[in-house]
């Protein structure tokens, strides 16, 4: 698998606006909702997201996960001083189930494990990438109201 991690460019934001519109249409069933109804409110989901994440993450690494040259998804890190965490992972939808979040995943750990860091980041409970995790040897550490708080240590599994 021919999988590289590089940085955000001007250029690259209506792809991310794509990809992260488009896990907003899955989770929040849009599809189900009135027409007309989902473009708005999308929109502002996105632009939410953004914009929380910049205020929280100020000094995230953004990196669009590129497979054989094209782009397949987004990698939002923040490496802090004692802990690496994972704001937001998202594999576009035509490139799930074929193992790119999970080498990206390994990465990210061997990169902690090499720096004697832990690895955390927030999962829905419900979520189906909360099983990828813990095959991956991350556990919960707490759970604030609909997500867990998972923590990858280093030397884990």
């Amino acid at each position: 698998m021919s999988l590289e991690l590089r940085p955000v460019v001007p250029g690259d934001e209506s792809y991310l606006y794509r990809i992260a519109y488009e896990r907003f249409f899955e989770e929040l069933r849009a599809d189900l909702w009135p027409p007309g109804t989902a473009e708005p409110l999308l929109k502002l989901q996105v632009e939410g997201q953004r914009t929380s994440y910049a205020s929280a993450f100020p000094n995230a690494d953004h990196g669009i996960i590129m497979l054989y040259g094209q782009p397949a998804g987004r990698l939002l890190m923040d490496r802090g001083p004692q802990v690496h965490h994972i704001v937001d992972i998202l594999v576009a939808k035509e490139y799930r189930g074929k193992g790119v979040g999970t080498a990206i995943l390994r990465a990210v750990c061997i990169e902690a494990d090499l720096l004697h860091k832990a690895v955390r980041l927030y999962v829905g409970v419900n979520s189906r990438a909360a099983g990828l995790y813990q095959r991956l040897g991350f556990h919960v550490i707490d759970t604030i109201q609909d997500r867990w708080l998972l923590e990858h240590l280093p030397g884990a599994a």
